[in-house]
């Protein structure tokens, strides 16, 4: 049932990208979280939560990502993971200083490595899938004989594999560097993640036809030692020699996702900069590469710092968690923006749909749903088992200490510095002139 749990997770991924399309199209602003919930509320303190939540689960998503690159790396060079995780982060950071158009150029030749090899697995796994049980579970017996544990067998499945799905909605989060946002962001939201669920339903098809599904699984196992992945598994199982290939493929895929994650967090920074809900230092930029080089240096400091926890599992289901909050407050954000927008909402019928937006309705339900199934999910914390909503919500609420301080008190200290700073040299600009004269 892995396509199944793939397709679910398209569909809430569908309805989300439908939202992120509508509010892009209409906010294209970077920070785009915070933008949404402060058009929708007009509350700074909600506004700064959600940037907050963006930025965190982007680098729960960064330090997940730098430790399955350091897992597949550890294949070829047996180096600790904790040093090949900063140095990847580092490197990739560097790159980010130089400009988006140099980061981009870079993952576009890693995106087109990873279609290659992931293209490359699903033609030599065709074969494979005639007379293969598409219903069975993991121990081959078919799901629908016992739908009661259906439920509990899906659904935490669909949370992890959302994971997978991440990355569409972070390009809101550079719309002010892209040609046209208001025209062209919804129409690649959209099909960035049409393509990666067709690619995502075909890999998930082929991988249970080619390789059991109890294989596959205890080759995912985060607790077990990598040695195979389970997408080259499934490539060595089908064309034998070809799974060595498929582990560097790998590397290419984790490393592009990390630049573009590292590129989208420095810019959630800018935006909140922007925005005053952050110290403006953060939205300045390098004069030469128009990068905001403060904002970079932080997120690279920060995601070094938290890929040294080193524990994959939990770093991936706060990220993910962080995610079904953020996507269902934005689905609620645009409900706000069409409500506060529209007078006649509740009094003709075309206002109303145009208000309850069926996506983000349907979106907000599913997010909001899929959150609180999380909640028979343990953390172990220091030797205790702690249910993860909890954990995550103890982590989500640092939020409001650091509004406090930040967004507050340092934001007002680093402004009068600036304008201090401002006045001094115009002053001594003043000076000069009259000595001039």
């Amino acid at each position: 049932m892995l396509w199944l749990a793939f397709v679910i997770a398209g569909i809430i991924a569908g309805l989300t990208a439908f939202s992120y399309a509508k509010l892009s199209s209409r906010f294209p602003k970077e920070a785009a979280e915070c933008v949404y919930l402060l058009k929708a509320t007009n509350k700074r303190g909600l506004a700064f939560f959600g940037g907050y939540i963006s930025l965190l689960t982007t680098i729960f998503s960064i330090a997940t990502v730098a430790y399955g690159f350091a897992s597949y790396f550890k294949l070829f060079f047996d180096l600790p993971a904790v040093f090949v995780c900063a140095a990847l982060i580092i490197i990739l950071s560097l790159i980010n200083l130089l400009g988006i158009q140099k980061s981009m150029k870079f993952n576009i030749v890693m995106t087109i490595i990873s279609i290659l090899g992931l293209s490359a697995v699903i033609i030599v796994g065709l074969p494979f899938i005639s007379g293969t049980n598409l219903l069975a579970g993991l121990n081959g017996e078919l799901v629908t004989s016992n739908l009661s544990s259906l439920g509990l067998t899906l659904f935490p499945a669909v949370a992890l594999i959302f994971f997978a799905y991440l990355g569409f909605e972070e390009l809101a989060n550079i719309s002010e560097e892209i040609r046209d946002p208001k025209k062209n962001l919804p129409i690649a939201i959209i099909a960035s993640l049409a393509i990666s669920t067709i690619i995502y339903i075909l890999i998930s098809i082929v991988s249970v036809s080619v390789v059991p599904a109890a294989s596959l699984a205890a080759a995912a196992n985060p607790s077990v030692p990598l040695t195979q992945g389970p997408l080259a598994l499934v490539a060595e199982t089908a064309l034998p020699g070809m799974g060595y290939w498929l582990s560097i493929v790998a590397l290419c895929t984790t490393a592009s996702t990390l630049l573009a994650l590292l590129v989208v967090a420095s810019r959630i920074l800018y935006g909140m900069g922007e925005q005053n809900l952050l110290p403006k230092i953060l939205f300045k930029t390098n004069n030469k590469t128009h990068t905001p080089h403060y904002a970079v240096l932080l997120v690279m400091l920060i995601a070094v710092i938290f890929s040294s926890i080193g524990n994959l599992q939990t770093l991936g289901n706060l990220s993910t968690l962080g995610v079904f909050l953020l996507f269902f407050l934005t689905h609620i954000s645009l409900i706000m923006i069409n409500l506060r927008e529209s007078k006649h909402a509740f009094t003709h019928e075309k206002h109303f749909w145009r208000v309850f937006y069926p996506p983000a309705v349907l979106g907000a339900l599913f997010c909001g749903g899929m959150f609180i199934t999380q909640y028979w999910w343990n953390v172990n914390f220091f030797g205790i088992e702690i249910p993860l909503i909890i954990f995550a919500s103890a982590v989500f609420l640092t939020a409001v200490p650091v509004y406090y301080l930040f967004s507050k008190e340092l934001n007002n200290t680093f402004n009068h510095l600036e304008t201090k700073a401002a006045h001094n040299h115009a002053h001594q600009a003043k000076k000069r002139r009259f000595a001039y004269n």
